[in-house]
């Protein structure tokens, strides 16, 4: 059981993190974060000071946790053991919402960790913090980490470029996208996918065409397709019935991102026949980027929508209608299929709507709010919260 701040006979908070015992201090903090509120950053930022690289590390953890619920609880906190065994890390990685912005003295507590670290772990959870938390400021210093050859820092420095939406720091990685070890490779072929980034797009046919690996092979025709730059319009039609579904799916939605008019009729010829959900998901997705919005059981837009109940599924959809729900259009349609959508539909169309949408789908989703599913109505509740947060 941690130990409360508040509790009989504890010591004030500042003079518990000045503790001489660590595992006090290490105690002090885990009950700080879990108290949470503003005042907690400000004593979190003293024991980005700590001597133990352990309690540098859950500090950082904690401020992350402020602006990202749960970050620490997914998986920065280990069981209460020992000092060193504290801290692990999972496999998830978390962003704040790219209109938030944190408070400077926040980003500078977690900058003094990784100017000052007392472990390599405490200096692997700053870079990943200041990615996370899209600290602009901290990208002159995190981008010489590209070249360290220490590739957990190299990885988490990608990312904090990745999140950061800097054009010139993002032409800066292009060099890693040979890079030997795979997650670095992968990782920069879809960030400058993600991007658009059209100047990597000879060095992204390249790794294409040498077939490093079946997963290289795929991100990076994936990347070409994100790009959807007119030149590489011929390579998306040599694979339109490449053997592979998800380089069919990759090829059709790049086509269809170019509006390749021209090519609807393939499409949908390949869409009626296609034996691969990957591949026709793609499809479906280009289909309705060319135009098709007719309604039915087996049309693109329907089959699309659909596929949100699909568990397997539903995250390449959602990302799909992320990409079409700009279109004041499709979000019209959007709106008209709430009427009758599933669970599942609702749920996915709250967060979607809540990235893409305007003042108008602010009032449909607070009469979600009162929606008496008690999932839904959460999940409206969460989604208002974020467009209002987007809108002037």
């Amino acid at each position: 059981m941690l130990v409360g701040l508040a509790s009989a006979g504890a010591q004030p908070p500042e003079a518990s993190l000045r503790d001489p015992d660590p595992k006090r201090r290490l105690a002090a903090v885990e009950s700080i974060i879990d108290q949470g509120g503003s005042r907690s950053l400000d004593l979190l930022a003293i024991s980005c000071q700590d001597g133990s690289g352990a309690i540098q590390q859950l500090a950082v953890a904690g401020i992350v946790n402020f602006y990202i619920p749960g970050y620490v609880k997914s998986g920065v906190r280990g069981k209460l053991v020992k000092i060193g065994d504290k801290i692990v890390r999972n496999s998830t990685e978390y962003a704040v919402e790219p209109w938030i912005r944190i408070r400077e003295q926040d980003g500078q507590a977690i900058l003094g960790v990784f100017r000052n670290p007392k472990s390599e772990e405490a200096k692997l959870e700053a870079v990943k913090a200041l990615g996370s938390l899209r600290y602009q400021a901290a990208l002159p210093e995190l981008l010489p980490l590209l070249k360290s050859k220490q590739d957990a820092l190299m990885l988490a420095a990608l990312r904090a470029v990745e999140l950061s939406e800097n054009p010139a720091a993002v032409e800066e990685t292009r060099f890693l996208l040979r890079d030997p070890n795979e997650a670095i490779h992968l990782k920069a072929m879809t960030m400058h996918g993600v991007h658009r980034n059209a100047g990597a797009l000879p060095d992204l046919a390249e790794m294409f065409a040498r077939k490093r690996s079946k997963r290289s092979e795929a991100t990076a025709l994936e990347a070409i397709a994100l790009i959807a730059s007119p030149e590489s319009r011929g390579l998306l039609e040599q694979n339109l019935e490449n053997r592979d579904g998800a380089l069919r799916g990759y090829a059709a939605e790049g086509l269809g991102r170019m509006k390749a008019k021209d090519l609807e009729e393939r499409l949908a010829a390949l869409f009626a026949g296609e034996g691969s959900m990957r591949a026709r998901l793609g499809q479906a997705f280009a289909l309705v980027q060319l135009g098709r919005r007719e309604s039915g059981a087996l049309a693109p837009f329907d089959y699309l929508f659909n596929t949100l109940n699909s568990l397997a599924w539903r995250g390449i959809a959602r990302a799909y209608w992320m990409e079409l729900a700009r279109e004041d259009e499709v979000r019209a349609w959007l709106r008209e299929k709430l009427n009758e959508a599933t669970k599942a539909e609702k749920v996915e169309l709250a967060g979607i709507l809540a990235r893409t949408g305007g003042a108008e789908e602010v009032e449909l989703l607070e009469k979600m709010m009162r929606d008496p599913d008690g999932d839904i109505a959460q999940e409206a509740i969460k989604a208002t919260k974020l467009l209002k947060s987007r809108l002037p």
